[in-house]
């Protein structure tokens, strides 16, 4: 969740595939970034603050002996004339309200850890006319031809600027083109996001840059948008809605969902609020589309939303309205179900992020006490502090959780390493 992101949405639940022993080998499958030996590789982020306080406040602890994540979560973006510029983060620190973001930072932090990116590619701040999307696909239209250099010829020399950067760093990336590419916050029209995710993904090759792979993620939202326009006809009760987004296996390498609900929480969570459909049962059509089509899943987002770890409440997320939890409380109520579902899907669930992130001390999520979700004092969503050092019932369960076997992760210790059996 970064940039103009407002809310997202997974629920929690059992494999509901018909064979799940064929589901199991096709998923398995290898592929670009797939941890070894069946093992999900354990995500940490999203941005480099976080990161830094996770490593000094937890790795940075021997007597904890916990692992180092497999991989980091960092973002950037490729959207021209507005603030960050294209590419942010790539060279040099930037800060849009969500946190510092500075790869090559994070990079000497956690030498050898995969980096999962997530692509801002929306225009949503100024208008939602897919101008980034169109450019980067080379339609004729008027406002990406004109001027010299063109739009197209600008947009398609950053995706290679940026194909050639992840191909520097020598390690697995695993790029999440227009995450949340269902999410109408982010407004993208299915045709021209497919479009342009295919093209991304003709550069990589052409680049041989293959080390990176593609995440398709979807924000599994529960609630449907108005059909009166492409790009906000999000309509998940209907059958195909992941089909008309897909855009194809020849392009994607991962399915990638977020998770910011599970079955434990989700009454809690949507007690103040509505949805058109089943919250559990949504995310498991993403992960039974992965088993489907083959494809590794990647967990890309996920966090308590609504719990504060460090002030010990939990709220419904449509309202900062906090009730006291203690720490095996909001252990219990979120986090045992994130970690009993991903155990549950390992047959298909490859990756698995974590967000460990003071929400309330970044400005683009803050949620002042009383507020509505979208409203005066809460724009982006009340979202919390989901950091685990910040209880220590959370961080004892934490720790014990991640050196579970299960997990593909770097070694003990502060200083990182190269995730366990990374697959190239």
């Amino acid at each position: 969740m970064a940039l103009a992101a407002l809310l997202s949405f997974a629920g929690l639940g059992t494999p509901s595939s018909a064979s799940a022993a064929t589901a199991a080998t096709a998923a398995a499958a290898p592929g670009r970034g797939v941890p070894a030996d069946g093992k999900v590789m354990m995500v940490m982020g999203q941005d480099s603050d976080t990161l830094s306080d996770y490593r000094a406040d937890v790795l940075g602890r021997p007597e904890l002996g916990a692992p180092a994540p497999g991989g980091v979560t960092l973002y950037t973006n490729l959207v021209l004339g507005g603030s960050p510029a294209p590419l942010a983060g790539l060279d040099g620190p930037v800060d849009w309200g969500a946190g510092t973001v500075d790869f090559a930072r994070t990079m000497d932090e956690y030498p050898g850890a995969a980096v999962a990116v997530g692509l801002y590619l929306s225009d949503a701040t100024s208008g939602c006319g897919n101008q980034p999307l169109r450019a980067i696909i080379g339609r004729n239209d008027d406002d990406v031809t004109s001027g010299s250099p063109n739009l197209i010829t600008q947009y398609r020399a950053k995706v290679d600027e940026m194909i050639n950067r992840f191909k520097s760093y020598d390690r697995d990336i695993l790029l999440r083109i227009g995450y949340e590419f269902d999410g109408p916050w982010n407004c993208y029209s299915a045709d021209f996001y497919k479009d342009a995710f295919r093209y991304i993904k003709g550069r990589i090759d052409a680049l041989g840059a293959t080390r990176v792979a593609t995440v398709w993620q979807s924000a599994a939202w529960p609630v449907n948008t108005s059909t009166d326009h492409p790009e906000w006809g999000y309509i998940v009760t209907d059958p195909g809605h992941f089909d008309d987004w897909y855009p194809g296996d020849a392009y994607v390498d991962w399915v990638g969902l977020s998770a910011f609900y599970n079955s434990r929480s989700v009454q809690t969570q949507w007690g103040c609020g509505s949805r058109d459909t089943d919250p559990v049962g949504l995310q498991n059509r993403v992960l039974d589309f992965a088993r489907t089509h083959g494809k590794p899943a990647m967990v890309a987002e996920a966090a308590p939303q609504g719990a504060r770890t460090g002030a010990g409440t939990a709220s419904c997320i449509f309202t900062n309205s906090p009730a006291p939890a203690s720490g095996q409380a909001i252990w219990d109520g979120w986090h045992a179900g994130y970690f009993d579902w991903v155990n549950t899907n390992k047959d298909v669930i490859r990756a698995a992020a974590y967000i460990n992130t003071d929400w309330d001390a970044q400005t683009q999520w803050q949620c002042s006490p009383g507020a509505q979700a979208g409203g005066p004092g809460c724009a982006n969503g009340n979202w919390g502090d989901s950091r685990v050092q910040a209880n220590a019932t959370v961080l004892d369960n934490f720790v014990a959780e991640i050196k579970k076997p299960l997990w593909s992760t770097g070694s003990s210790g502060s200083t990182g390493s190269s995730p366990a059996g990374s697959s190239r």
